[in-house]
């Protein structure tokens, strides 16, 4: 009985890997209070956040103290990954004012050029202008707007959502929701975002469509937020472009976390706490989400119980 339950634990655990998984950052390497550990001097990368997916693909903070830096926080959006069952017990949130995560140039996601692909993350961040939570850089492979990088996934400045991607055609794709689809926090009168929910967001491309999927942490179901007929643009091929372009301080095609892309400058930064980021190189179903639908989760449960019931 105990290798059976032992059995399903790890089937559940396994569940945050599936083949798909490029990267998966969950934060869990640190203690609560501390700052993330950068190894390497300030803009050159550190593997400092693990990539659990076993791809290799870690992330980077720009610097240990001073404007790039992030702390762990005991703040978090569920204290168990709901699709999995992994114990979640520590966030990240900026302590300096410039913040930006980045993965390694020349590395397996930082050079990938997926047909499909889904994003998700778990964050809750201060009031602003453009936010971008998960960025990829790049200048100059959009046809008609050189200054865009290659993908955003971010809140604009009315708290909207929004995932926006380059194509490997040069055609550019974008699905927004609706003004004040979040509640963000003002860091003066509330430092610590308490007065705000989580979120968790997944952004998903089958190629065919481009869709954006909300849930406010507790909350039974995602709800999708905007959806784009990406077929209908005349590309001729819509995977996610790998980049182009090189700054002083970023290359082409590396991802970022809590920091965008614009012009070539690094910009678009999102304030506040970033947790569970899961990078796919498929078109995810909701059932398959790190925070699956209460069904799936029923079902999940379901099947534990009949298979229990048979052991005895």
């Amino acid at each position: 009985m105990k290798k059976f339950i032992m059995l399903l634990v790890l089937c559940a655990c396994a569940a945050g890997v599936n083949a798909g998984t490029v990267a998966y950052w969950r934060f869990e390497d640190g203690v609560p209070g501390e700052q993330v550990q950068h190894g390497a001097d300030p803009a050159q990368f550190s593997a400092d956040i693990s990539d659990v997916s076993g791809n290799g693909n870690h992330l980077s903070v720009w610097e240990t103290q001073g404007g790039g830096s992030f702390g762990y926080r005991a703040d978090v959006p569920y204290s168990t990954v709901p699709g999995t069952g992994a114990a979640n017990d520590l966030s990240v949130k900026n302590t300096g004012g410039f913040p930006g995560m980045f993965t390694q140039t020349g590395s397996q996601i930082s050079t990938m050029a997926p047909g499909t692909f889904t994003i998700e993350a778990s964050f809750k961040i201060e009031n602003g202008n453009y936010r971008t939570i998960i960025g990829r850089d790049s200048y100059g492979t959009v046809s008609d707007n050189s200054a865009l990088a290659a993908l955003y996934l971010q809140a604009t400045p009315d708290n909207a959502l929004a995932i926006k991607y380059s194509d490997v055609s040069g055609f550019w794709h974008e699905a927004v929701s609706e003004n004040a689809i979040f509640e963000s926090f003002d860091f003066g009168s509330d430092p610590t975002g308490s007065n705000v929910p989580w979120y968790s967001v997944s952004a998903v491309s089958d190629g065919s469509t481009l869709s954006l999927y909300l849930r406010e942490a507790g909350a039974g179901v995602w709800d999708l937020i905007a959806e784009t007929d990406i077929a209908a643009s005349g590309s001729e091929d819509t995977a996610l472009t790998a980049g182009a372009g090189d700054g002083g301080d970023w290359d082409a095609g590396n991802w970022t976390v809590a920091r965008g892309l614009y012009d070539g400058w690094h910009g678009d930064r999102a304030w506040g706490f970033v947790d569970e980021v899961r990078i796919s190189d498929e078109a995810l179903s909701q059932s398959e989400f790190l925070v699956p639908e209460p069904a799936t989760l029923a079902l999940m449960g379901l099947g534990y119980m009949t298979l229990l019931r048979r052991r005895k």
